[in-house]
């Protein structure tokens, strides 16, 4: 259940090892940064593949045009629109080329009210900053609570200065996961060692009762469903899922 709720980064011409066997045992995907790896959508088709655009300010679907293009599926820096309905519209145009939108940077403070018109509009991820997921327990009250989703909420980068300089990578992904994060972005930074050590923290806190086995295969369950939709999103929208709080 640990793997299923990582998402590490990776560029060049080939996958690190690590990550390979990772896919392969049971991560979801990875982030790019940079080329996309030669063997990955070959190897593997159904993997969640998070990318950023380089045009964060243009259309949805020029977003959809060049995630696609870049063999990704999901677009990790959806970024709030000022005017009223215009991150509703980013949203589902993205959506309709079958690329899941991570809206954020979500921090439970400040305007909520685009990412309520993201909630309405079906988006299938929040990236949450972990900075205010740790600090003031704005997934379960604000993002669940208040605003009634039921979605993917994912990490942006763990690997931020900080956060590791607080608590660590490994120490910080046990936190998150209680804090209600499900999804989380290790970050560049962050190779076999870190990953290693993160499920080393997992069980630890497992064992010791601060982190429920329960709370992991929620965490699972939702990542799972959205891999599911992206891998094919016009299926998933017919059965009901993305109608509300992304799904």
């Amino acid at each position: 259940m640990v793997d299923a709720c990582l998402l590490p980064s990776c560029g060049g011409e080939r996958m690190p090892g690590w990550i390979a066997r990772g896919l392969a045992e049971g991560l979801p995907g990875v982030v790019l940064h940079g080329d996309v790896p030669a063997d990955l959508r070959d190897s593997y088709p159904d993997a969640l593949v998070g990318f950023t655009p380089r045009d964060s300010a243009g259309s949805g679907d020029a977003a959809a045009a060049e995630l696609t293009a870049a063999g990704a599926n999901v677009h990790l820096a959806v970024r709030p629109r000022a005017g009223a309905g215009d991150t509703g519209s980013y949203v589902t145009e993205l959506q309709g080329h079958g690329v899941a939108a991570a809206l954020g940077p979500f921090t439970g403070h400040g305007a909520l009210r685009p990412f309520a018109e993201g909630v309405s509009a079906g988006v299938m991820a929040v990236a949450v900053d972990p900075l205010a997921a740790l600090a003031d327990g704005c997934v379960p009250e604000v993002l669940r609570g208040e605003l009634g989703y039921d979605g993917v909420a994912v990490s942006e980068p763990l690997d931020a200065p900080a956060v590791v300089d607080r608590w660590g990578i490994p120490g910080a992904a046990v936190l998150a996961w209680i804090a209600g994060l499900d999804l989380l972005q290790l970050g560049p930074g962050c190779g076999p060692g870190v990953h290693q050590a993160v499920h080393t923290a997992a069980a630890r806190a497992v064992a010791d009762g601060d982190l429920s086995a329960a709370r992991l295969a929620e965490a699972a369950d939702r990542v799972a469903r959205l891999r599911r939709w992206a891998g094919d999103p016009g299926r998933m929208n017919r059965e009901g899922y993305g109608v509300r709080h992304g799904w």
